[in-house]
């Protein structure tokens, strides 16, 4: 055989056990990967279990009498997964594909859930059961933080009440909302409107004309700062702040000035501007990459958005 007919023949072979190798070695990673994952969850539903586990072992332990109310995480992971007692007998976690069990002592009777719990011993016996909060018009406290408790509020209409909030208090609260209490939670903006909201309430809106209702002050000429609240902010051409809303309070930061009432508005085609347009695909508001503020309506400070 020439040289050269050789050299290439061994060539190919070295590389085809080389391939082969490295083929092996990915399988293998990817294998104990995997099983590194599934032993994970397997982990994640012995936890659970033994952490049930051992809120009944210490029941067990006490004397009569004895009340606790524990909690299951409701998630792990994000992910849901199922806890139960079958016939007294077998604590049973499932969590992703993954299943453990738990033997139980004697004398265990009920079941648990995801979330509360409560487990008590009464005559030597351990009952569990899932825990349900008292209604917010019979616990004892002021869930809307309007200086008045249960019955004595006036959003409770009996004891059974499950909502203590009531509607012209100025606060947006539980199942209020824009369509159930306006005077708390403000007006419901159109699907057109541009809002910005924290958690509950709007600080911020744009109506369809351009018009901007703030939540609270707006500082023009500023070094628009940023804190530890949350917060919506607007960057320049370097990635310098030029606009901050800050969530919490309301009050919004512009580094340039407020132009109100302005009939044609012309952003710039190529820029870093944050523009904003009504349902007909007009611009009605913008933000230039100097931190200027242009509206075709005017700008209302400390209003209820």
């Amino acid at each position: 055989m020439p040289l050269k007919s050789q050299s290439a023949t061994e060539f190919i072979v070295l590389a085809s056990f080389m391939l082969l190798v490295i083929l092996g070695f990915f399988a293998i990673t990817s294998s104990k990967v995997l099983e590194a994952k599934e032993e994970g969850n397997r982990k994640i539903s012995q936890d659970i279990a033994e952490f049930a586990y051992k809120e009944i072992e210490a029941a067990k332990s006490v004397n009569d009498g004895y009340v606790r109310v524990f909690s299951i995480p409701k998630t792990v992971n994000g992910i849901d997964y199922s806890i139960n007692i079958t016939d007294d007998r077998e604590l049973i976690v499932k969590y992703m594909e993954n299943e453990y069990v738990r033997f139980l002592p004697s004398n265990v009777t009920g079941n648990l859930s995801r979330g509360l719990n409560e487990i008590r011993k009464i005559k030597g016996i351990v009952y569990l059961s899932p825990f349900k909060l008292p209604p917010e018009c019979n616990d004892k406290a002021d869930n809307d933080g309007d200086g008045k408790i249960d019955i004595l509020d006036s959003g409770c209409s009996d004891q059974k009440d499950e909502d203590e909030t009531d509607c012209g208090d100025l606060k947006c609260e539980s199942s209020e909302s824009c369509q159930l209490c306006p005077a708390d939670c403000g007006v419901c903006q159109t699907p057109s409107s541009f809002f910005i909201k924290n958690g509950q309430n709007n600080v911020m809106y744009l109506d369809d004309s351009g018009n901007v209702f703030l939540k609270g002050k707006l500082n023009q000429n500023s070094n628009p700062p940023t804190t530890a609240n949350d917060e919506f902010v607007v960057k320049g051409k370097v990635g310098e702040n030029v606009a901050v809303v800050n969530l919490l309070t309301g009050n919004m930061f512009i580094s340039g000035s407020l132009q109100q009432n302005q009939q044609d508005l012309s952003p710039k085609e190529t820029s870093n501007d944050l523009i904003l347009k009504n349902s007909d695909g007009e611009v009605i508001a913008y933000i230039d990459d100097e931190g200027n503020f242009y509206l075709k309506g005017v700008l209302t400070q400390n209003e209820n958005p």
